[in-house]
């Protein structure tokens, strides 16, 4: 089962579209193979989960 979502702040959002603002300028050049961008924006998801569960006790 998938955790559940973590609601992102706007600057997370802006960080993540720049990631895929980067991955979309890689695919373009006919790299298609992109880990590093994978585990960037989850980075970013981690860290937002981390946050919320800091803020909620």
């Amino acid at each position: 089962m998938s955790e559940p979502k973590v609601k992102l702040t706007f600057w997370d959002r802006a960080r993540i579209v720049a990631i895929e603002a980067q991955g979309v300028k890689r695919a373009a050049a006919g790299i298609e193979n992109q880990p590093d961008i994978d585990r960037r924006v989850e980075r970013v998801r981690e860290q937002a989960r981390k946050r919320a569960a800091r803020n909620s006790k």
